[in-house]
């Protein structure tokens, strides 16, 4: 994995390793995917290419992941690869065009007196066992900072990479299977990054205490205050979803996270329960859903975090799948936080 050092992006360093994978393909036309935080780089990196003998499109269009890579796009545009930039893959997601992908992460010293603190809080709370989870960007600290914690007597588990989760202790914002691995034999979590819902994510499948530390700037939070109130909220929506006569049902085509089978789950419940429905296609999922008139809740059939974390932009309820059943059921006690596998 590359890394930014000192936080800069090294443009140099993208621009060859993707005119690496180019030769090593023989691909002469690729369609390069950024993350919104990189466009500002878009003439830069098609312009390193086109000087290097490869016509480089570089699509500056929203960009979630690993799960939103748009092959379709590069087939339009006669590119014969795909370059994604930023993240990890998904290696259990399977996509019909040639795709791979340049790893980007943070080179951070981490502030040693920002960990002693974090122990205290630990051994403070009785989290002497704790499961050490952190997004792509900062997989290269983890082992260091697993070092770190052990040399102050915490005991250290990491979860093993599986199924759609490339680095052991990774999350995803729609997985959190190596959380789940090692919750049986630890009191808490500590989430190694910037951003809160990924360590919420945890909170709310697993229940366990989550400390967030951010390596930037040594900040430490408990994210149970806004766990408990995004799982509110989910209870607000069940509970408007049960009274509800109409549903429209969001698809989006994105690869790694629209589902059939959930679609046609979805529809079976509907039905049943003698529900008005409607199935609508939106690929980026935003306050679109807010002109769409005769609908009393949205069902999303893709990433679970738009209705955990984008809820605030819509004007009525967004719910999962797996809430719309038990909303149907009225069982909103057996909630829980909806990955996808």
């Amino acid at each position: 994995m590359a890394v930014m050092k000192n936080l800069k992006i090294d443009v140099e360093y993208i621009v060859r390793e993707i005119l690496k994978i180019c030769k090593n393909k023989g691909a002469t036309r690729c369609f390069v995917q950024i993350p919104e935080g990189l466009v500002h780089l878009a003439h830069d990196i098609s312009k390193g290419l086109i000087d290097n003998g490869i016509v480089g499109i570089v699509s500056v269009d929203p960009c979630f992941g690993a799960c939103d890579i748009p092959y379709w796009k590069a087939k339009i545009l006669g590119c014969d690869l795909i370059v994604h930039v930023g993240h990890a893959p998904i290696p259990s997601l399977k996509i019909p065009m040639d795709v791979e992908f340049v790893e980007l992460g943070y080179d951070i010293i981490v502030d040693e007196k920002s960990v002693d603190l974090l122990c205290a809080i630990l051994k403070s709370r009785g989290l002497e066992k704790v499961g050490l989870i952190t997004n792509v960007q900062y997989v290269g600290i983890l082992t260091r900072f697993k070092d770190l914690l052990e040399a102050h007597g915490i005991r250290v588990y990491i979860g093993k990479a599986s199924g759609r989760i490339r680095h052991d202790g990774q999350v995803l914002g729609c997985n959190i299977s190596t959380a789940r691995a090692v919750s049986k034999v630890v009191d808490g979590y500590i989430f190694v990054g910037d951003g809160m819902f990924h360590p919420i994510a945890v909170y709310l499948a697993l229940g366990k205490p989550v400390l967030a530390y951010n390596p930037l700037t040594g900040e430490v939070k408990d994210v149970r205050e806004e766990g408990e109130k995004i799982l509110r909220i989910r209870m607000a929506h069940m509970l408007k979803a049960s009274e509800a006569k109409s549903f429209g049902v969001i698809v989006t085509s994105k690869i790694g996270q629209y589902s059939d089978s959930l679609l046609n789950v979805a529809i079976e419940y509907l039905r049943n329960a003698r529900r008005e429905y409607s199935i609508i296609h939106l690929e980026n999922v935003d306050e679109t859903l807010n002109y769409i008139k005769g609908i009393d809740v949205f069902v999303i059939i893709g990433c679970p975090r738009i209705v955990y974390d984008d809820y605030m932009k819509f004007k009525r309820p967004v719910i999962t799948v797996s809430e719309l059943i038990l909303s149907l059921k009225g069982k909103f006690e057996d909630w829980s936080f909806e990955e996808l596998p």
